[in-house]
Order: structure tokens, then C-alpha cells, then sequence
């Protein structure tokens, strides 16, 4: 298979630390990991609809799609990593991410497959 052409960067959550004064945990700095990938566009079908695909209130909006990852990714994406593409855009990992391998010939790991989804609830 080709080398996926667009840029990605995988925001994985750092341990969090302990606020000695309060004892709550504060969230670190997530780390960045350079990728590459292509994203496409779920096709949304009837039976998607009864699995939960469903329409928010007015002015809330979001959208399904697959993140096809090369092979190699040196930390491999878990649900509620998050993904942020060239343009800024942040999707966040829906379910665990799948290595996909061809049906016939090499069983090499052909690319890792992630449903990740954007959403916005603010209004315009």
C-alpha cells in the first residue's frame, strides 16, 4: 500500500501531577507524536441510525470518520487520544484503534484503522 500523504499529530494525555495544596490532580501537557495518515469520510447508512448516529439539538453538529494511519506509529492510538490534523482540527479516537492487514498475500500490517469523530456544540 502507498504511504499515506497527510500530516498528523497524536495528542496523548502525560500523567498527571498532584497539586501539593489541594491533593487533585492536574492534567499534564499532552504529548505530541508526528504521523502521517489519511483521513475519509464515514457513509452513514440507515443501520449506523439505529446503532446511535443520531442528530444533536439545533446548532450542535458532528461527524464520523476513519483515520487510516501508517503502520509503525510508535505509540499506538487509544480510545479518547485525539488527533489534530494540518488545518488545526482536533478529532478525538472513537473505540480502540485496528491494525488492518491485506486478505491475501503479506499479513504485514497494511495500515491501523481509527474511527475518530469532531464535534461542535457551539452556535453560530
Amino acid at each position: 500500500m502507498a504511504r499515506l500523504p497527510e500530516k498528523w499529530v497524536l495528542l496523548v494525555d502525560s500523567d498527571p501531577t498532584i497539586d501539593p495544596a489541594t491533593g487533585n490532580r492536574i492534567p499534564g501537557l499532552p504529548r505530541e507524536i508526528e504521523w502521517t495518515g489519511l483521513l475519509q469520510q464515514r457513509q452513514l447508512t440507515s443501520s449506523s441510525i439505529d446503532v446511535g448516529n443520531v442528530e444533536f439539538d439545533d446548532g450542535h453538529e458532528t461527524s464520523g470518520f476513519v483515520l487510516l494511519l501508517n503502520p509503525g506509529i510508535p505509540v499506538m492510538p487509544q480510545r479518547r487520544d485525539r488527533f489534530r490534523g494540518a488545518d488545526g482540527t482536533v478529532y478525538h479516537v472513537i473505540g480502540t484503534p485496528r491494525p488492518r492487514r491485506p486478505a491475501r498475500g503479506s499479513r504485514r500490517v497494511a495500515y491501523i484503522a481509527a474511527i475518530v469523530r469532531n464535534a461542535s456544540d457551539m452556535k453560530e
